[in-house]
């Protein structure tokens, strides 16, 4: 369709329908003259047939990033604290600044300037942001603009070019053997729960999440062992849910005598609590509930509010995480094989233990040295006498 318009000619060209809604499609633009607008709607026909149309320099980032986030969702499942982590970095950190800006004006020299303001002042009252929070606005933003692409908005994907900070690696830390001795001692004395659930990280080097997902059935007294098979997670606002595992596997965990006494008590306090309101445990009670029938399980912000103050009145610096990296940092120490390790912490694979932790195995590689002394002691002396 061509139709003079004001001083103008307007063009219009049917582009098709819309692959979801239906919809017809239609694509305008203008000329001065008549005979421009025919070169025009030659050149939009052209560009219709190509599907070079669907590059819409009008869409906004804001715009992506909604199409985006649904599309997501659909893809395959994410976990709801995922959900929340991606609709905060995009509200808080991304939209206020680039949510109006084309996408196809959006290059790496906009996403390097961009990401260097987070790091200065993208943070609480214009705090610095760290960099792993700058990266996870990168990893949205690299999606979104990498669908962008396939979808035919943009030709190719600028965040590949860009540049996000570095993140240094954590250092692990944990507490000394006496230190975490206090804390097992303290709680299991001021607060039995707190104690078996300290007792456990500490023993099964279990995350917070996977500890209050533990139910009565995964404990088998019998044969000494603990299966870690999921894990609770709370985001706020939202009911708690249960999930896989961080690497989406099972494990068993071998305990010994005394962790199954402390279990033990707590069943049995949990079936005399239970029995005192008249009812219960449910048959697939959880170890740690706040539930008197135990079908609900606690939540670990709760847990970890309860080891901070712990650890504070006496003085521990600590995390409860830590007490995790105090069983793999032990049992390397120790001289316990790689393998039984990362399967123990539920690593995906070795790699992951080895990577994180082996600046701890100094122990370990004493006792090869005088290994390795001892099996040669003599050689060389010999072999000196008889050159002399």
């Amino acid at each position: 369709m061509i139709y003079k318009r004001g001083k103008s000619w307007r063009v219009i060209v049917y582009i098709g329908r819309d692959p979801v809604t239906g919809k017809q499609l239609r694509k305008g633009a203008s000329a001065p003259t008549r005979a421009e607008a025919k070169l025009l709607e030659a050149r939009l026909v052209t560009e219709a047939a190509a599907g070079q149309h669907r590059g819409d320099r009008k869409r906004t980032v804001a715009e992506l990033l909604d199409r985006w986030f649904e599309w997501r969702q659909g893809v395959r499942p994410i976990a709801p604290r995922t959900v929340d982590n991606y609709r905060r970095d995009m509200d808080w950190f991304i939209l206020p600044v680039l949510g109006k800006l084309p996408v196809a004006r959006l290059d790496a020299a906009t996403l390097d300037r961009f990401y260097a303001q987070l790091r200065k002042q993208g943070g609480k009252d214009g705090r610095p942001l760290a960099p792993s929070t700058v990266r996870e606005v990168h990893a949205i933003l690299s999606g979104a603009l990498r669908q962008a692409s396939a979808w035919g908005w943009i030709s190719q994907n600028p965040a590949r070019l860009a540049t996000p900070p570095a993140v240094a690696k954590a250092k692990v830390r944990p507490p000394d053997v006496a230190q975490v001795a206090r804390l097992l001692q303290v709680a299991a004395e001021k607060d039995a729960e707190l104690g078996l659930f300290l007792r456990l990280a500490v023993v099964l080097g279990a995350r917070r999440g996977e500890l209050c997902a533990l139910r009565w059935r995964h404990i088998d007294f019998d044969r000494g062992e603990v299966l870690v098979a999921s894990s609770i997670s709370y985001v706020a606002g939202q009911p708690l849910f249960e999930k896989d595992t961080k690497t989406h596997a099972e494990r068993r965990v071998a305990v010994g005598a005394d962790t199954l006494e402390l279990l033990r008590a707590q069943r049995l306090r949990a079936a005399e609590a239970v029995l005192s309101v008249g009812a219960s445990l449910a048959p697939d009670a959880y170890v740690f509930s706040r539930a008197a029938d135990g079908r609900a399980p606690i939540r670990p912000d709760l847990m970890s509010h309860r080891f901070t103050a712990l650890a504070k009145r006496l003085d521990v610096a600590c995390r409860l995480h830590d007490l995790r990296h105090f069983m793999v940092t032990q049992l390397v120490a120790g001289g316990v094989d790689w393998r039984t390790v990362s399967g123990r912490a539920g690593h995906a694979d070795g790699h992951m233990t080895l990577g994180t932790y082996a600046h701890f195995q100094q122990a370990q590689d004493r006792h090869a040295a005088e290994f390795m002394d001892e099996l040669l002691k003599g050689t060389e002396v010999a072999g000196y006498s008889n050159r002399t």
